[in-house]
């Protein structure tokens, strides 16, 4: 059964939401912004008395409610507004947040390649000042197909060498 004041309280911090399938309701996702509401929430309650979200575009998710509010930073009187509303028992409630990111699969690199593109993609960095050795240590690429067609592609890691995104540039 979904409780409807605690929809209610999430549509505070989240904003309105749309129903979907059993028992989930879907909002805007504030991690990525997409423009249609991807970030699902289960209101009814499972077994361990969690309520998953999950974000279909950016993969961020969690096993509850609280654990959302704390990565959105919500204002203290929603936490204790959401204590009253769901029961947490002696349960530790933990927050599991993946965030996928890949390479494109048409990514290649530009060093080392004779096709028309890299060397394209290769004039357009050498023409911002940017040295073979910048290409090999940020593993710079390009694209000459699919979705990032005619692009150079800048991919960002974090501390421990795990992509956190990229960008893409026109050639």
């Amino acid at each position: 059964m979904i409780n409807e004041l605690l929809v209610n309280l999430v549509n505070t911090v989240l904003g309105t939401s749309k129903r979907t399938a059993r028992g989930n309701q879907a909002y805007h996702c504030p991690f990525c912004n997409h423009h249609k509401p991807k970030l699902e929430i289960n209101f009814t309650e499972n077994k361990k008395g969690h309520n998953p979200w999950h974000c279909w575009v950016c993969g961020k998710k969690g096993k509850t409610i609280k654990g959302l509010f704390k990565l959105l930073k919500a204002p203290s009187d929603k936490f204790i507004e959401l204590g009253k509303l769901v029961k947490t028992g002696s349960q530790v409630e933990e927050v599991v947040v993946q965030n996928v990111v890949e390479l494109p699969k048409e990514f290649k690199q530009i060093l080392g390649s004779t096709d028309l593109k890299a060397r394209q993609a290769y004039n357009y960095l050498k023409n911002r000042n940017v040295t073979d050795d910048d290409i090999i240590k940020y593993n710079i690429g390009y694209c000459d197909f699919g979705r990032y067609n005619n692009m150079v592609i800048i991919p960002s890691y974090d501390k421990d060498g795990s992509l956190n995104y990229f960008t893409g540039r026109s050639l």
